[in-house]
């Protein structure tokens, strides 16, 4: 009878025991289920963001630098010019006159080596402000063509001789007087605005939506605060070895 009955205590404590263990490993599980919901906000609420660098001043005047320069305008140029000697001596009897058809190609552009870091002002990620040199005629480049250009009419006194330098001399001041003619014209204004428009293009390869030019050196504008959104943190990327 004792038997039967320590049996019986036997049974009885090995399904209480089965039930017990069952019972904490569904609490474990379930509680795992809630815990993860929560894990998963906890984590959102210390997501690193990443900082955004803003290209330094001098990183993209070293590109605009490359660049060198960039003829924007050109313009073609005809005049006719009289030079004359002597024709007041003797009526003219010793005197020479010059008629000279000049020719001629005016080039006018932005030497962009001629700009600094003080040119560039990155005020964001999506804006920056430029000040470029005012375009110019390109004095290394001749302005008379000398192959299309000629003498249309040369009438010497009757005791004067060809004066085998005036032909030299109408033809630099030629050059002088195109020059001259070009700076009356709006080629300068128009090497301008091919400037800024290429300019515009350049800024926005690097990533910029606003281009703002300048007549002057940009101001200062107060460093980029860069927006960090609610349960963000900024972190520094750790550099490669």
């Amino acid at each position: 009878m004792l038997r039967k009955l320590a049996y019986l205590f036997l049974i009885i404590f090995f399904v209480m025991g089965a039930i017990a263990a069952y019972t904490f490993v569904a609490t474990v599980n379930k509680a795992q289920t809630v815990a993860q919901p929560i894990g998963d906000f906890v984590q959102q609420l210390v997501l690193p963001a990443t900082p955004v660098v803003l290209p330094s001043s001098t990183t993209i005047v070293r590109q605009i630098n490359d660049l060198a320069r960039l003829e924007t305008a050109s313009m073609e140029l005809e005049k006719n010019i009289i030079a004359e000697r002597n024709n007041d001596i003797m009526w003219g009897m010793l005197g020479e006159t010059l008629i000279f058809e000049a020719h001629g190609l005016a080039v006018a552009g932005v030497d962009f080596a001629n700009m600094t870091p003080a040119d560039i002002q990155v005020v964001d990620p999506t804006t920056v402000m430029v000040h470029l040199p005012p375009a110019t005629l390109f004095d290394d480049l001749p302005l008379l063509n000398t192959e299309s250009s000629r003498v249309l009419d040369r009438d010497t006194g009757l005791f004067a001789s060809v004066d085998p330098q005036l032909e030299t001399t109408v033809r630099q001041e030629a050059e002088a007087v195109l020059r001259e003619e070009a700076y009356e014209t709006d080629l300068l204004e128009v090497a301008n605005y091919n400037a800024q428009e290429f300019m515009l293009t350049f800024m926005q390869g690097l990533g910029f939506e606003n281009v703002i030019f300048t007549e002057d050196i940009p101001p200062t504008v107060e460093p980029y605060q860069q927006e960090i959104p609610k349960g963000y943190v900024l972190v520094t990327p750790t550099p490669l070895p």
